[in-house]
């Protein structure tokens, strides 16, 4: 019987150290997963910044590619800028005036059209979430461009399913629907 107690509080001093041995490789096993995520944390923090980094800077390299058509095309301007309204090329007699007036109309449809597409890639990326800082300023660029231009508004008129539609989270129903009624 002493020797089955000997035995009995060996196996129990063994069981003890296992289980001590054990919550050890667990503490070990814990700490190990807290760091791995407080590592994954901080590095998704880096990936997001880098992130927004590269799209803000692609955003605005794509603005300053539309700044640069009203630089070289200053005739431009008051037609997104200052809510003025084309000439209408039907109403000219002189043929040269007419056409004129006809290739203006061309240049502001093809620069609207370049607007739209980088107001719908500006959309695109605050909907992903990968470009939040200015956000408010760029929206409230968005709406003033439209506010400003007949032509623009226009041209998200004509081609409205290209751009999203007309529903509320569309191009049209976010910040365009205001500022181009009666245009």
């Amino acid at each position: 019987m002493a020797r089955q107690d000997a035995e009995h509080a060996r196996a129990h001093a063994k069981g003890g150290r296992a289980r001590r041995l054990r919550r050890a490789e667990l503490l070990l096993i814990g700490a190990g997963v807290a760091a791995t995520l407080i590592g994954a944390a901080y590095q998704y923090a880096g990936i997001r910044s880098t992130l927004e980094s590269s799209t803000a800077s692609s955003l605005y390299a794509q603005q300053q590619e539309i700044d640069r058509i009203f630089v070289d095309n200053v005739d431009l301007q008051p037609y997104f800028w200052h809510r003025q309204e084309l000439p209408d090329a039907s109403a000219i007699r002189d043929p040269a005036a007419k056409l004129g007036a006809q290739q203006l109309a061309a240049r502001a449809e093809a620069t609207a059209h370049r607007i739209l597409d980088h107001f719908a890639h500006l959309k695109y990326q605050m909907g992903t979430q990968a470009f939040t800082s200015e956000r408010s300023d760029w929206e409230a660029y968005m709406r003033r461009s439209f506010a400003d231009s007949l032509i623009l508004c226009r041209a998200l008129r004509g081609d409205q399913e290209a751009f999203g539609g007309t529903g509320a989270d569309s191009l049209w129903g976010r910040y365009a629907e205001e500022p181009c009624r009666g245009s």
